[in-house]
């Protein structure tokens, strides 16, 4: 790769590295895959981003209907988009639920409490209700700490193997992009896109 595509690939993953941090610039991210009868999208929020093993990971409630679509078909587009620096990202890549496992259990011990909670929601996410309600009323006036358990068995872990990074920078005196693509000998290719 040229030093322009290799420098734009590398601000790419330091931007997704910030993973994590309340203030990261793609803290919240739109997933998108397939299930049987249509494309579905949701925001979730990235924990985690590794360049050297290509990666992208993020938490969801093992009850949800999104995890029985991506065991189906793990084939996912992620984007993120940042209004302030006007610059988009698309990465594509095949994702694996952990659940019940070391990954998971790891996981677990590094999410902190108010997080944890939310995987009590009764009924499962995605059940019909008569009246708006988050699930968690009958947790109320209850106390949890670091090492409560609960909620641990509809926790999953959702790792995304990249194949595939798109960068969009929008600008005023001239858009840019490119793309990159994993080959087979686990190098990333880039190549300039018209915009």
């Amino acid at each position: 790769m040229s030093p322009q595509l290799t420098a734009l690939f590398s601000a790419s993953w330091s931007k997704l590295a910030t993973a994590g941090s309340k203030d990261a610039v793609f803290r919240s991210i739109t997933v998108c895959n397939y299930s049987p009868e249509n494309i579905n999208a949701y925001t979730v929020v990235l924990r985690e981003a590794d360049a050297d093993k290509n990666t992208l990971t993020f938490y969801t409630d093992h009850r949800s209907p999104k995890v029985k679509q991506l065991e189906l078909n793990g084939k996912v587009t992620v984007v993120l988009y940042n209004d302030e620096e006007k610059l988009q990202l698309v990465l594509k890549g095949e994702a694996v639920i952990h659940y019940q496992n070391a990954v998971s259990q790891q996981h677990w011990q590094k999410s902190g409490c108010k997080g944890r909670r939310s995987y009590l929601a009764q009924p499962a996410p995605s059940t019909i209700i008569n009246e708006a309600a988050d699930g968690l009323d009958y947790l109320k006036g209850k106390d949890f700490n670091e090492h409560d358990l609960a909620g641990y068995e509809n926790f999953a872990v959702v790792i995304i193997k990249l194949n595939y990074l798109e960068h969009l920078q929008l600008n005023h005196e001239g858009n840019r992009r490119a793309k990159f693509i994993l080959n087979g000998s686990n190098e990333w290719d880039g190549v300039w896109l018209i915009p």
